[in-house]
């Protein structure tokens, strides 16, 4: 009977049988994650293509990092409740603006899903979001004693390909990591958005290449993006730099590298998070939460 029950809920090509079960019993949480696998796909089918994009974003891989994290004043991991409460909100899809609201700043149309929230222009939150990463991802290295160097770049027309530069970061190479958040309900990205998990944030490293790459080649400098996803899930470079890096910082503060690396998601994650809370609340505090 309970097999009949499990077999409803997902996919016929992963049903069981008492003789499959018997023969080579299955762990449970091989069997509650094909639950959630078929449940998951049923909810994608029978979204919207803006419900789906979003759906594809909070679960790439370590976008719930903020949530993960152990909430620490000390380690700067703490969020304001209302902060906690407008991010939850926003992350499970419920409405937070009215369809009447304007934003305080520039005067434009409020959406439910905070996309102008979050890409607005007025106020400074979308420098100051990356710039907050830059710093901590900066620290990171310094912990991990690489000497990073911020805002480096050939001249004074603001053409700086690295937010963040270290020498010697692999085989004597100096890295020029320049830093993104983008968004994947944006209109030139939210169709593959709601294809792929990544897939903005794909987009956003090829941009960044193309803008780089010449130029940091001219330096003698390896162009590495490092792009996030506004819901928290970092492009495939990012991930790649974050294994690194967390090798150095292990050694360095005594910690096993999986700890160092979870950690990093966890501070990154939550600084980013605290950044768009600020940015909603700005604009949608009129509207009761």
């Amino acid at each position: 009977m309970h097999n009949i029950y499990y077999n409803m809920q997902i996919d016929s090509a992963d049903a069981v049988t008492i003789q499959s079960v018997t023969s080579s019993p299955p762990q449970q949480h091989h069997l509650s994650g094909k639950i959630e696998d078929n449940s998951f796909q049923n909810l994608l089918i029978n979204s919207t293509v803006c419900t789906r994009a979003r759906l594809r974003a909070v679960s790439a891989t370590n976008a719930n990092a903020w949530l993960r994290a152990i909430p620490s004043i000390y380690n700067d991991l703490a969020l304001e409740p209302q902060e906690v409460q407008v991010l939850l909100k926003w992350w499970l899809g419920i409405p937070i603006s009215t369809a009447d609201s304007k934003c305080p700043l520039c005067s434009s149309a409020l959406d439910p899903d905070c996309h102008h929230a979050l890409t607005c222009s007025s106020g400074g939150g979308i420098i100051a979001r990356p710039n907050k990463l830059r710093d901590c991802f900066a620290n990171l290295c310094s912990k991990a004693c690489l000497s990073p160097q911020l805002e480096k770049g050939p001249g004074l027309d603001f053409s700086r390909p690295a937010d963040v530069l270290v020498p010697n970061w692999s085989l004597s190479n100096t890295a020029a990591f320049d830093l993104k958040v983008i968004h994947p309900l944006n209109t030139d990205l939210i169709l593959e958005a709601s294809l792929a998990s990544g897939n903005s944030a794909e987009f956003g490293e090829i941009g960044k290449h193309t803008k780089n790459d010449q130029m940091c080649g001219r330096l003698g400098w390896t162009c590495i993006p490092l792009v996030v996803e506004v819901y928290g899930g970092w492009g495939c470079e990012a991930q790649g730099c974050f294994s690194r890096l967390s090798k150095r910082l292990a050694m360095q503060v005594g910690v096993c590298e999986t700890e160092a690396l979870s950690q990093m998601y966890c501070l990154l994650g939550v600084t980013l998070m605290r950044q768009n809370a600020r940015a909603i609340l700005l604009r949608c505090a009129q509207t009761p939460l």
